[in-house]
């Protein structure tokens, strides 16, 4: 379940989508907010960071879920086209069986 709730928290940030950004939100969230996901931060010089968070981002760029891209100012994930189509079909079905 984490790695979908990563896939929604990577959606929500599509226009901001630092990966510096989604570890902040995601220390947040399971710090702040009590979600459970599992990850263990360190202090970075940039603010907190998960090895294992890292790890799941690979795990869904290598599957084609998100694409992690460098840019000038930094790098950025967002969701593929197939991670896209995943999240409505997730969210099309959810809607289906509540009718």
């Amino acid at each position: 379940m984490p790695l979908l709730w990563l896939l929604r928290i990577i959606k929500e940030q599509e226009n901001t989508g630092s990966l510096l950004e989604l570890h902040k939100t995601v220390y947040k969230l399971q710090n702040e907010r009590g979600f459970k996901f599992g990850y263990d931060f360190v202090r970075y010089s940039f603010g907190p960071y998960s090895k294992d968070l890292e790890n799941d981002l690979m795990l869904l760029a290598q599957v084609g879920l998100v694409v992690i891209e460098s840019r000038e100012r930094g790098t950025h994930v967002r969701l593929s086209n197939k991670g896209l189509a995943l999240l409505s079909s997730l969210d099309s079905s959810r809607t289906n069986t509540t009718k």
